[in-house]
């Protein structure tokens, strides 16, 4: 195993952080990488990086969001590919536990920023284990837009062991949708998402016999429906995810689940939706029969260099 030293960048956005590897420094095993380096109480810190830092003159623009907590909630293995227009990014998320999830909305958002760092260009494709989506970064480089595809309610799409769609139906307790926003996602809708210990109740719902490959689980709340008024609805968010085996400060799919799930349900009124996961707050459009966008902000960390090999 190569004991190099491999350059590594941190951002989030709204929270959800990842650790960046460029492919072509090169990790061996990168579920050990990611299981190492993840690690919420022992994994990678901004303070491990302060003399890297001032030697090297990297700037951080770091909000606050992820101040003081070690680790992240995966690491994106990324190959540049700048021969193709708009410039390609292959995108590899690999989780806490070492598993690889096929889509990330957050993730992917990250692998924009980054790509306009390393291009200054503004529109990139990414491809993920879930297909192609396309990304377009602001001007100022803060924010970013991403297709998410359209989301898919049938059994074999999510996978489900069963036939048929999950619409409201009871499972472990909770009442939930199932529905794939490019990984499965279990979504219910509660009167308060702040009054459910979601540590409780997400793990059954998420291992449950129903869900083929497992299921992350969202808790949602809507906050303003916009029904007869000319307010953009808002949802209130809370994620349990699968692969990191917790809370997240926020999940683009799972964003994009709850946003379509609630279109699906007459929940809310307007095509465009503001979900609040506890890190922040994403713009989500749910066309009829089209392709969703996630918007919203991705912040720069801090930049440093980690051993390929962490044992």
């Amino acid at each position: 195993m190569s004991t190099h030293a491999v350059p590594i960048e941190k951002y989030h956005g709204t929270g959800n952080d990842f650790v960046v590897v460029d492919t072509a420094d090169g990790v061996g095993d990168r579920s050990a990488f990611a299981e190492a380096y993840c690690d919420r109480e022992t994994g990678v810190d901004r303070p491990d990086f302060e003399n890297d830092r001032e030697r090297e003159g990297t700037a951080s623009d770091a909000t606050g969001s992820t101040a003081g907590r070690r680790g992240a909630d995966g690491v994106l293995f990324l190959k540049l590919e700048t021969q193709y227009r708009p410039t390609r990014v292959v995108m590899t998320l690999v989780q806490p536990d070492g598993s690889t999830a096929a889509m990330c909305g957050n993730g992917a958002r990250v692998v924009a920023r980054w790509a306009y760092d390393r291009t200054g260009e503004r529109e990139f494709m990414i491809d993920t284990q879930a297909g192609t989506r396309r990304a377009t970064v602001s001007s100022d480089g803060k924010t970013v837009t991403i297709e998410m595809g359209v989301p898919r309610f049938e059994a074999a799409d999510i996978p489900l062991t069963r036939d048929g769609q999950l619409i409201e139906e009871d499972v472990a307790g909770l009442t939930v949708t199932a529905v794939n926003t490019g990984v499965p996602h279990a979504v219910a809708f509660v009167e308060d998402v702040d009054a459910v210990s979601l540590d409780a109740v997400a793990p059954p719902v998420r291992h449950a016999d129903v869900f083929a490959a497992g299921a992350n689980v969202n808790l949602a709340t809507v906050v303003e429906d916009g029904h007869g008024s000319d307010t953009v609805p808002a949802i209130a968010q809370r994620t349990f995810e699968r692969g990191v085996e917790g809370e997240t400060r926020s999940c683009g799919t799972g964003a994009v689940a709850i946003a379509a799930v609630a279109r699906r349900l007459g929940l809310v009124d307007g095509e465009t939706i503001r979900v609040r996961p506890p890190g922040g707050e994403l713009a989500i459009t749910v066309p009829a029969g089209g392709s969703t966008t996630m918007t919203g902000p991705v912040t720069h960390e801090f930049s440093g260099t980690l051993p390929a090999d962490p044992r």
